[in-house]
């Protein structure tokens, strides 16, 4: 009898949106990359359960993978209902649930509804984001400054962290005492999953992530001069503010450098977005330090299109004030991109300093700046890094050891051989 896994996502898996009738998104593409290699395993069945925006359960077969569509619920469409939840555990009757991400309501509502085993993936976990989720940014300067746009987004980001984020650290708590099984892949989230459920058993395995970053290399003769990639700026914690205070500082000696960053243009935002949050705040901040020339925001793109953009790149940053293992970092270390990376959270994991990327102290633009300069300023250092940057991603984001390390954890965790 085959070992029956369902995995518990958060997002629309593109494998089966066409089937399930979804719009097709650029999210989750290291868990495409991981189900599909897991499906591929003798002796595996496995069903993917996602949180979609759909009006009624749906499911589908895809290269045999049993794909559910569960109905979005609850306060944000972070829930989902029990009802939906008990019909694809009873249809699809797994021997094991591996639940991705700690911290959505609709993870902690199907460990709750299955009493089997239960496997817990750790994504962000937001009990240790918490105390860095507003970047370091205060209303002080803002208003010596008199600028009444950004303490007007401020509010919108002061609003929005104890109106929506703040109640889910209470959930994210319940989740992990839920589950027996850690998966993790840093020690800053080994650190996060003891703190919050002792008992745990921890399991380690490293995200696979996507081909498109494994079949393009970075060359130095071939890069823009001077372009710095970011891969993220939702939101504040992904300190893009520090890296506009970088830029200042590095263009005084590289008039030419600028900021590529990946995500929605503030520019397309609406409503009350245009005013409060972020975003809002990023657009001012530009126009009062007479950047706009000099950043770029992509707007949304697919793997090929951000690969082909990453290594187009001089040098990739990671300015974020916390993150567990960002996937845009291992993804430039994987084009052999130089990269400068805050130390921060479980990046310090990823990377030796001065070895295979550069670290600064998170938060410190100046630190940001002084190491993209040294890249800027030394063809042989931009090499070097990238070439070791690239040998350590290949042996950390290596498709077949981390799938050994998935079913290590599997046959721990169910007493029984999983796969070959």
């Amino acid at each position: 009898m085959p070992v029956r896994i369902l995995w518990a996502v958060n997002v629309p898996l593109p494998a089966a949106s066409d089937a399930l009738g979804l719009p097709c998104t650029p999210f989750g593409g290291w868990l495409s990359t991981m189900t599909r290699g897991l499906a591929q395993v003798p002796g595996v069945r496995l069903g993917v359960a996602m949180r979609a925006p759909v009006g009624e359960l749906r499911m589908a077969d895809v290269d045999g993978v049993r794909y559910y569509a569960l109905p979005e619920s609850g306060r944000g469409g972070l829930d989902a209902r029990d009802g939906d939840c008990a019909r694809v555990l009873a249809d699809f009757q797994p021997d094991l649930l591996h639940a991705e991400g700690s911290e959505m309501a609709y993870t902690r509502r199907l460990l709750q509804a299955w009493q089997g085993p239960r496997l817990l993936s750790l994504q962000g976990v937001i009990n240790g984001i918490e105390p860095h989720y507003l970047g370091g940014l205060a209303f002080g300067p803002m208003l010596a400054a008199g600028r009444w746009r950004q303490v007007l987004a401020m509010a919108g980001m002061v609003a929005n962290k104890r109106l929506r984020f703040v109640p889910r650290l209470r959930g994210e708590r319940d989740t992990l005492a839920l589950a027996g099984h850690v998966m993790g892949r840093t020690p800053w989230d080994r650190a996060q999953a003891w703190a919050l459920n002792p008992s745990a058993h921890y399991h380690h395995c490293a995200r696979t992530l996507r081909p498109a970053f494994s079949s393009r290399r970075w060359s130095v003769d071939a890069c823009e001069r001077h372009a710095i990639f970011l891969g993220n700026s939702a939101v504040a914690l992904k300190g893009v503010h520090v890296a506009l205070d970088a830029l200042v500082l590095l263009r005084r000696q590289f008039p030419g450098a600028r900021l590529v960053i990946a995500g929605p243009r503030p520019d397309d935002s609406r409503g009350l977005r245009r005013i409060l949050g972020y975003q809002a705040y990023l657009l001012d901040r530009i126009a009062q330090l007479g950047l706009q020339a000099a950043v770029e925001f992509t707007g949304p793109l697919d793997a090929d299109a951000m690969a082909g953009r990453m290594a187009g790149c001089h040098a990739y940053a990671m300015a974020s004030l916390i993150e567990n293992s960002p996937n845009t970092l291992g993804e430039a270390m994987l084009l052999g991109m130089p990269c400068v990376s805050g130390h921060a959270g479980g990046a310090p994991g990823m990377a030796r300093d001065e070895e295979e990327a550069l670290f600064f102290r998170a938060g410190d633009a100046v630190g940001l700046a002084w190491r993209l300069q040294r890249i800027f300023a030394s063809d042989e250092l931009a090499v070097d890094l990238g070439r070791a940057a690239h040998a350590r991603a290949t042996a950390t984001h290596d498709p077949e050891r981390n799938l050994r390390d998935l079913l290590t954890a599997y046959r721990t965790i169910l007493g029984r051989e999983v796969g070959p």
